[in-house]
């Protein structure tokens, strides 16, 4: 009996969500080729006000167009696309052209893994969504839903509150800034800890694979880049506190 179109995209899914492990293996171990975590990385560089505007639009648009094209539209898959859309509406219509590092340039090695990466999640997502799944109207009220949601709407906030806490810090004060204020007095990068809490919720309120994968990818990618930050800080300044945690008090 051969193989099906569904089975093989399941085997595709969980492949890219196993390939998480390794890298946030590799992130940890300081293995940055691309730029992630502050090295130089390769090839020219972009200014970073068009790099971020390029590598996260294709998230932007992947996701929505494929279920969209799909025709197979129910509520959990437009609700999923809203809250897609708050987020990456967001990070690639506005953010970019609010960062106050007007002269900032990344690696072009950093935004070309960067678009495919936004590819290869909202590929997945968009055909799972569009053409491997359904959900009963009554899935909105299902506990998995519920907790996702909270804690997908609980990151989001998080995540953008800290991004222009940091916006605000570094406009206001010349040269290198020590984050304080609200969660930045417990950990260092809430921004990055709401995000990773942003996309567990996703991946509970979609109980889906590719955004199982999704989830594993965010923490692979922000784990290792917020420990860089806490030792950039503990480098940088010498009044930052030493037992404050990266991500999570009491866990990272």
């Amino acid at each position: 009996m051969g193989v099906t179109l569904g089975q093989s995209f399941l085997v595709a899914a969980a492949i890219w969500a196993l390939a998480a492990l390794p890298t946030m293996a590799a992130g940890l171990a300081g293995w940055d080729p691309v730029g992630r975590l502050g090295h130089l990385g390769s090839g020219r560089r972009l200014n970073a006000r068009w790099a971020w505007f390029l590598f996260e639009l294709p998230a932007l648009v992947t996701f929505p167009a494929i279920y969209l094209a799909s025709g197979n539209l129910h509520v959990l898959g437009n609700l999923a696309v809203v809250l897609w859309l708050a987020h990456y509406g967001h990070r690639t219509l506005v953010w970019p052209w609010l960062v106050p590092k007007r002269d900032a340039t990344v690696p072009l090695s950093l935004c070309a893994s960067s678009i495919g990466f936004n590819l290869v999640n909202g590929g997945l997502l968009g055909w799972f969504m569009g053409f491997a799944t359904d959900y009963p109207d009554q899935w909105l009220t299902d506990p998995r839903f519920v907790a996702g949601f909270l804690l997908f709407v609980g990151g989001a906030t998080l995540n953008v509150w800290a991004d222009y806490r940091l916006r605000y810090l570094r406009k206001t004060n010349a040269g290198r800034v020590m984050p304080a204020g609200g969660p930045f007095n417990v950990v260092c990068c809430p921004n990055l800890a709401g995000e990773i809490v942003e996309w567990v919720g996703f991946a509970l309120l979609t109980w889906s694979l590719p955004g199982l994968a999704f989830a594993l990818w965010t923490i692979a990618n922000l784990v290792p880049r917020a420990l860089w930050r806490r030792n950039w800080y503990r480098e940088k300044f010498e009044g930052f506190p030493k037992e404050r945690a990266a991500l999570f008090p009491g866990v990272l």
